[in-house]
């Protein structure tokens, strides 16, 4: 319990939920860096000439939708709207990106996390079926219960991969590896 309050609060502190304490008046915050981010040349979608002009082209329900949503968004002088992916400026760039999370960093996150669902699950079926008589044909024909199994291990790479990265057992020892005799 204490280990997944700990990863939880890594992880909060991390995409920093918490925002940037500041005292009210120009006169408190004298000595502060400024905490806006400034985007060159981008103002927001529903203020954009350019922008209004495309939307009111719009035709069909779906795309007036589409128009909407991206109201919300960033746009530049063509008219479209641009992704904001900025360089961390303060520490885990938490007030940077406010109000940007869905546009690069939670799709991230959710490509690492099922990338790492499909490496460690395959890794996991080539275990288990390393041991059985038949390897080779559990390789072309998949046994339901094995993938089932290693699905289920697969959706909890990051603990596994911690759990083993500490005991060693993530790592393949020097004495098995080979090394050319150059």
């Amino acid at each position: 319990m204490r280990r997944l309050f700990a990863v939880l609060l890594t992880a909060f502190l991390f995409l920093g939920f918490a925002p940037l304490a500041n005292a009210q008046g120009a006169e408190f915050n004298a000595d502060r860096a400024d905490t806006t981010f400034p985007v060159n040349g981008l103002t927001p979608c529903s203020e954009n000439a350019r922008f209004q002009e495309r939307a009111s082209a719009a035709s069909t329900q779906q795309d007036v939708a589409r128009f909407e949503r991206y109201s919300k968004a960033s746009c530049g002088d063509d008219g479209l709207p641009h992704l904001i992916i900025t360089p961390t400026i303060e520490p885990f760039g938490a007030e940077a990106m406010r109000g940007h999370e869905g546009d690069v960093l939670i799709p991230g996150h959710i490509f690492l996390y099922v990338a790492g669902i499909i490496g460690w699950s395959g890794r996991e079926y080539l275990k288990a079926s390393r041991g059985s008589k038949d390897a080779a044909d559990k390789e072309i024909f998949l046994d339901p219960d094995l993938v089932r199994d290693a699905l289920i291990k697969g959706a909890q790479w990051p603990l596994m991969a911690d759990k083993e990265g500490r005991s060693g057992e993530l790592r393949e020892s020097d004495n098995n590896i080979t090394v050319s005799p150059r």
